[in-house]
């Protein structure tokens, strides 16, 4: 065995719905010990001719993007994303505790690696699960990688290690599944997939109103109590006929809403930022604060009761949110918009954002790419599904019952109005029978709810599987 390597897909996303499996940017770091090395700078480019269609290789290639370094590479016995390479990141980590080169591969249609200069329909034809993974394959069978012996690295010669959290971990054991001679182990990812599942954490849902259970499940009780009575509070007035309750509810949150389903969504999707180790002045603990703390006293398990906490959110969300919303929509600040979101019953759909999908889209010659939330959007409305709608009626949840799969999906149809014209029943079943499951081998665990947080579990079952490879 002369070496290994990590492989992850880079999906750079901001705010869209349903929310985006978003990946963090790291610090690098010095590099001068690089240069003392004569290695590239962490943040050289790379590009491989990739396949514009593995079932039609006679369309060609185009350029996938993707980051190297050999850093850590040993013999043995002898984007902005580019940081993903280092050890800052459980790639880095695993390279460096095995001595293999670390490789993030960029997604297809994603960022500057596209097969085709637009995202129209047409090209996004070829933007499917099915496709990316056929990416992975053709990548390491043929790619020389820019380093020592880089011609005679292949996954015949050396263990290829595929690994990825949230939705690249989705396609991890998909790839080890239909290609188990190519790449020798994968991460087992746990809570992958947006970062939050029922047991089954490897299924794919249309209806996936469970996305919300490991945050009310896990986050402090009195502020998962309160935020329950004021959602019970919401769908009662808004499923009832008082239009001026109705009203109250909407100036309570400070924004002139057209519609009460803008009201709806308690969007608590800050929780999908934070780890186990996140401090308290994270802006989901923040949030949970201005309902639980009064007067310096924190509210007993029970919480501060409805009246309490509707007034208190309300407050919370006009003096946080509100202002600084407007002025980042104001700059076409997508990301200041995103950073500045703190839970709220009305959401993302309360203010437009640039580039929302849930607007209508006006249809134009070519739509330009790197756009992320597009090209997400589009595998959320063919395949992934991922509708973060209401709990079941009689099953208390943070969440409104307004919010349902069919006004998500008529997303689809705003969006991709050459594709749809009724709201699309996203093939979820299809990728469920073609993932892999959960085995003592390989286990796909449900954990504390935390996004990808179960990826350090990985370094205990690395060593092991590499060691079997000859």
């Amino acid at each position: 065995m002369s070496f290994w390597t990590v492989a992850l897909h880079v999906l750079a996303v901001a705010a869209a719905i349903p929310k985006p499996p978003g990946i963090p940017m790291v610090d690098i770091g010095d590099e001068s010990k690089l240069a003392m090395r004569a290695l590239p700078p962490y943040d050289t480019v790379y590009y491989f001719d990739q396949l514009i269609d593995h079932d039609d290789p006679s369309k060609g290639t185009f350029q996938q993007r993707y980051w190297h370094t050999s850093e850590y590479y040993q013999p043995v016995n002898a984007a902005p994303y580019y940081g993903y390479v280092t050890n800052s990141t459980i790639n880095g980590v695993l390279a460096q505790r095995y001595h293999g080169s670390a490789i993030v591969l960029e997604h297809r249609f994603f960022g500057e690696s596209n097969p085709y200069p637009n995202l129209n329909v047409d090209s996004l034809k070829l933007h499917t699960i099915a496709q990316a993974i056929e990416d992975d394959v053709y990548f390491a069978q043929n790619v020389v990688l820019p380093q020592d012996n880089g011609s005679e690295l292949g996954p015949d010669k050396a263990p290829w290690v595929l690994i990825g959290g949230s939705y690249p971990g989705a396609l991890s054991p998909r790839c080890v599944l239909d290609w188990v001679f190519i790449f020798w182990c994968r991460s087992s990812p746990s809570v992958h997939q947006l970062g939050y599942f029922k047991p089954r954490s490897d299924c794919h849902e249309s209806d996936f109103w469970q996305y919300y259970e490991p945050i009310r499940e896990n986050m402090p009780q009195n502020c998962s109590e309160d935020v329950k009575a004021v959602i019970s509070h919401v769908d009662d007035v808004f499923f009832g006929s008082d239009s001026a309750a109705q009203a109250a509810v909407r100036s309570n949150f400070g924004l002139n809403f057209t519609s009460n389903e803008y009201v709806a969504g308690a969007y608590l999707w800050t929780w999908q930022d934070m780890q186990p180790n996140t401090g308290p002045f994270a802006a989901f603990y923040q949030f949970c604060d201005s309902l639980e703390v009064k007067d310096g006293v924190s509210a007993s398990a029970s919480g501060w009761g409805l009246d309490n906490a509707f007034a208190a959110w309300g407050n919370h969300f006009r003096t946080t949110y509100v202002d600084l919303a407007a002025d980042c929509v104001e700059s076409d600040d997508t990301d200041c918009l995103n950073a500045a979101h703190p839970p709220s019953p009305a959401a993302v759909r309360s203010i437009p954002l640039p580039n929302d999908n849930s607007a209508s889209v006006e249809k134009r010659a070519d739509y330009p790419v790197d756009d992320a939330n597009r090209s997400w959007f589009w595998l959320v409305c063919n395949e992934l599904g991922f509708s973060q709608d209401g709990t079941p009626i009689g099953q208390g949840g943070i969440v409104s019952r307004l919010n349902t799969v069919q006004l998500y999906m008529a997303d689809c149809v705003s969006t991709f109005p050459e594709a749809f014209s009724v709201p699309p029943t996203p093939s979820a079943d299809a990728v469920n029978k073609a993932t892999a499951k959960s085995t003592d081998r390989q286990p796909i665990r449900l954990l504390n709810g935390f996004h990808a947080s179960d990826l350090t579990s990985f370094l205990e079952y690395a060593g092991e599987w590499l060691a079997e490879f000859s």
